[in-house]
């Protein structure tokens, strides 16, 4: 089964992610992907002005393991939740520092602090989606906030007043503030949204909250916004590291290689030998026809060497391209903490005639065009991968039997693109009432994208619009391929 999102991360990149279910049945779970990217003609994207090497580079590939999927209260009511099992270790750990409780104490508190953060995140984004949400249920929620927190804290100062060496105590204060600072932003968007709906008193609870960690930060020695010895672009730079410090627990090394290196060597060692046995053949045959030291000998010898050559050249071409087909662009080995492969990651990267798309995207892709023709031509990168993902190895790195999931993030940068645009606003003239006015409409362009999936239960179809100018990426617009 598969999950897929597409949102835009910032002013020219879009993210797509793909969640990959673990199939406990199979000795392998196998998943192949297609995206066609359609780009307008005028954007001049072609083989020779947007080769493979700039595509590569205009893409990122991130993968992690799926945040196991909990309810915010089962935080505090479950009886093996993220935070029963950080209670656990911390015991363990304080009473037993060695190196291996030590890793194992550093990912449990890793793990709690990115699901926690990552629960407030959703269930924030559910509350801004409802237009008269009650006060009761974001009461509710403050309340389950504050007992987590409380329950969280009593570990850290547990922590603090431990024997433990101070770069052993690092891991759970670097989670304290990371938390801290997920919870004001959070408040701080829920207090936006619904200022509008409620009066300051009955939001009071919310400013509290933000207040409480603002000084708790403070009291702390954590960058606090209450701080002013300390500069807003440090304060944002320390919150982005550790985000990404507590994230990682999650994040797969990545290590990529050439695909087909071995065959496509051997192929060009054959070539060698074919063009090796011409020249040669052609060498003994004028020596024994002419002798040696001879002028028709000598110009054999030449002959011969330059054919080989471009024998040699030819044959190469020949078979690395026929090869080609066989493989992909790069193979990328994941690995988890423990240095052990969990899967393998196939990718690969070409521009494709229309005709080549095949029926169904064919379809999909003229369903909704406004002027129906071929005429309007288009450029199409195809971009395949192949996800290998081997179950029994699959998670057994990390303290928590939840991890189920594969989570794949490709990051778009469409930056590249903008070379080509025309202005991002473009004037015309609307005649209403026998009168002039002068309008001003904004310059767009459409990049479509349909994607393919091969999974076990059939193939899937997505496509979406991405709406571009010159001045960035203005929306993403899900299209329908269902008549």
């Amino acid at each position: 089964m598969l999950k897929k999102t597409i949102k835009i991360h910032d002013k020219f990149s879009i993210v797509i992610n793909v969640t990959y279910d673990k199939i406990f049945k199979r000795k392998i779970s196998e998943y192949t992907s297609i995206t066609y990217l359609f780009f307008p003609d005028s954007l001049n994207i072609n083989n020779n002005t947007y080769p493979s090497t700039k595509f590569y580079n205009d893409v990122r590939l991130f993968i992690k393991y799926n945040t196991p999927n909990y309810k915010i209260n089962e935080i505090i009511e479950k009886a093996d939740s993220p935070l029963v099992k950080l209670e656990k270790q911390t015991k363990k750990f304080i009473k037993n520092n060695s190196t291996k409780n030590s890793l194992l104490y550093e990912d449990q508190v890793k793990m709690f602090a990115s699901i926690f953060s990552s629960l407030l995140s959703k269930q924030t984004d559910k509350f801004l989606t409802i237009q008269k949400l009650s006060f009761i249920k974001i009461d509710d929620y403050l309340d389950i906030i504050s007992k987590i927190l409380t329950k969280y804290r009593v570990l850290v100062d547990k922590t603090a007043t431990s024997s433990l060496h101070l770069d052993s105590k690092r891991f759970i204060y670097y989670a304290d503030e990371h938390i801290s600072n997920v919870v004001e932003l959070q408040m701080t968007r829920l207090y936006n949204y619904l200022q509008d709906q409620f009066s300051e008193k009955e939001l009071i609870s919310i400013i509290k909250i933000i207040d409480f960690e603002q000084k708790y930060k403070k009291k702390k020695a954590y960058s606090s916004p209450k701080d002013k010895s300390i500069r807003s672009e440090e304060l944002l730079y320390k919150r982005n590291q550790l985000k990404k410090y507590i994230d990682s627990v999650f994040f797969l090394k990545q290590e990529i290689r050439k695909d087909g290196t071995v065959l496509e060597q051997t192929l060009l060692a054959i070539s060698a030998g074919f063009a090796m046995v011409f020249s040669t053949g052609i060498a003994f045959y004028f020596q024994q026809y002419y002798g040696n030291f001879t002028t028709p000998f000598f110009i054999a010898l030449v002959v011969g060497y330059m054919l080989k050559d471009r024998i040699k050249g030819v044959m190469s071409m020949l078979f690395v391209s026929k090869s080609s087909s066989l493989f992909y662009d790069y193979k990328i080995k994941i690995t988890n903490s423990l240095d052990k492969k969990i899967g393998l990651f196939k990718e690969s990267f070409a521009f494709i005639p229309f005709n080549k798309l095949g029926l169904a995207i064919t379809k999909y892709r003229f369903k909704d065009r406004i002027i129906n023709t071929k005429s309007l031509r288009e450029q199409i990168i195809q971009y395949k991968k192949k996800v290998i993902i081997y179950p029994e190895k699959f998670g057994n790195d990390l303290p928590d039997e939840d991890i189920v999931s594969l989570t794949d993030i490709t990051r778009f940068n469409f930056q590249r693109f903008i070379q080509y645009m025309d202005d991002p606003e473009k004037d015309f003239i609307l005649v209403k009432k026998g009168e002039i006015h002068n309008k001003v409409a904004d310059k767009v362009y459409p990049i479509n994208i349909i994607q393919k999936y091969f999974t076990k239960e059939g193939i899937e179809f997505n496509r979406f619009r991405i709406i571009m100018s010159r001045n960035g990426i203005k929306r993403i617009e899900k299209v329908s391929i269902f008549d």
